[in-house]
């Protein structure tokens, strides 16, 4: 761990955020949700910032909730911009005269850009600042990525080189956390930290490693074998471009989907059967779906109705989107991770088996690709084999994964893809 850096600082604003889900940002203004999605992200960074290796379980879990909570909030910003001229205006008014933002900040908005660039008319009076946008967030990309290259040597090991900007960015968020912090603040995190028990949750206790023969965590998987995975999905545009990137290195994955999002891809509330082009090619390229949750809840938290309403409405889902075909899995990925005994009795209830990974990209905290490059490598040689997680709903992640496979493949890994539900090491 960083000197100078508390802990008790990133569990301050993580905790704060989540508790804070449903409350003001109903009725929150363009630029109110942009500072939310910055004051996330800073917090991302912080938590990715705070582990010299691997984040525990329970850290990765909570930071895994801001990042989609930041997924929702993009989703809420786009549609809101793309269906409201005015609304658009103010959110790029706001990203112009946001002056305590820096300059890595305005990457939290990428994923907003990138989608209503897609979706906005040609004539739409925001297109052109849009566009100007995307240049700039390019353009820091780059110079992150330069700074994290020259830093390693061909390798891929440290040189010793420092990283400037992003030391002084992540000084910049420390001093900021540090000076929000107070009292109050400190004791609405114990009360966040330890709820109380109810009659639901009593006398349950998260899984101990005896559960590990319930799931999959690296599958058994021979030495030196990696087994791509993608959460979050399907998503209209970075899906596509990972499929393009699997089909160059004939690599198959394995995609967790959301409920919600194969409504969407389905093209409605998925009443009558209906095709879906992005899902019909997932399958059609010899990859596999499955069950991610419905809406991507704590699933522990939940009661058993609700916890049976997200596994089955998505399995309904699945079952209209892939038929019969061989590429729907009889997997369950619960969200961030989490389960307790209830969720594996109710997964294995459903012929289902819970997949975890043991490799994490940490792309829901890094906003640099390179970084990512480097910690899965990393990670796959500690490990010697494993499942790797990633999320198919961001551009970092579809920038980090090319060169994350040439890497891979560079140090003798070979890749595995799931055929009748079984693990096999495709020879490369």
């Amino acid at each position: 761990m960083k000197a100078g850096f508390s802990v008790t600082m990133i569990g301050a604003c993580i905790l704060l955020v989540c508790a804070s889900l449903s409350a003001g940002a109903q009725t929150a203004v363009p630029g109110a949700l942009a500072d939310e999605l910055v004051r996330n992200f800073r917090d991302l960074v912080l938590l990715h910032e705070s582990a010299s290796g691997k984040l525990s379980r329970e850290r990765a879990a909570a930071g895994q909730q801001l990042f989609f909570r930041n997924r929702q909030l993009a989703t809420r910003l786009a549609d809101s911009a793309h269906a409201d001229a005015a609304s658009c205006i103010a959110l790029m008014d706001h990203l112009q005269s946001a002056a305590q933002w820096r300059n890595i900040d305005r990457l939290a908005l990428g994923g907003v850009m990138a989608e209503l660039d897609r979706r906005l008319v040609p004539d739409s009076p925001c297109l052109a600042r849009i566009k100007v946008e995307r240049g700039a967030l390019a353009s820091v990309r780059a110079l992150y990525n330069r700074e994290l290259s020259s830093a390693l040597g061909a390798g891929g090991v440290a040189t010793g080189a420092a990283r400037p900007e992003w030391a002084d960015y992540v000084a910049f968020i420390k001093r900021r956390v540090a000076a929000e912090r107070d009292d109050k603040r400190g004791a609405a995190i114990d009360a966040a930290a330890a709820p109380a028990p109810t009659a639901e949750t009593a006398g349950r206790m998260p899984l101990a490693l005896s559960g590990e023969q319930e799931e999959w965590t690296h599958g058994g998987l021979p030495h030196k074998s990696i087994l791509l995975t993608f959460d979050d999905g399907p998503h209209p545009v970075y899906t596509p471009r990972v499929l393009d990137i699997l089909a160059r290195f004939r690599i198959k994955a394995v995609f967790f989907q959301i409920g919600q999002n194969i409504e969407t891809a389905l093209g409605s509330a998925a009443h009558a059967p209906r095709a879906s082009p992005l899902i019909k090619r997932i399958l059609a390229e010899g990859h596999s779906i499955a069950n991610h949750s419905y809406s991507h809840p704590l699933l522990p938290k939940l009661g058993e109705l609700a916890l049976s309403e997200e596994m089955d409405r998505t399995e309904a889902l699945l079952a209209l989107a892939a038929g019969e075909h061989p590429g729907r899995a009889r997997l369950f990925r619960p969200p961030y991770g989490a389960r307790n005994d209830l969720v594996l009795a109710d997964i294995s209830l459903r012929g289902l088996r819970s997949v975890i990974w043991n490799i994490d990209s940490r792309d829901w905290a890094d906003p640099i690709p390179q970084s990512i490059v480097r910690r899965v490598v990393d990670e796959a040689l500690d490990e010697g084999r494993g499942i790797v997680l990633f999320h198919d709903i961001h551009l970092r992640s579809v920038d980090a994964l090319q060169p994350t496979i040439e890497e891979l493949i560079k140090r003798g890994f070979r890749f595995a893809r799931l055929l009748e539900g079984r693990l096999v090491v495709d020879q490369q």
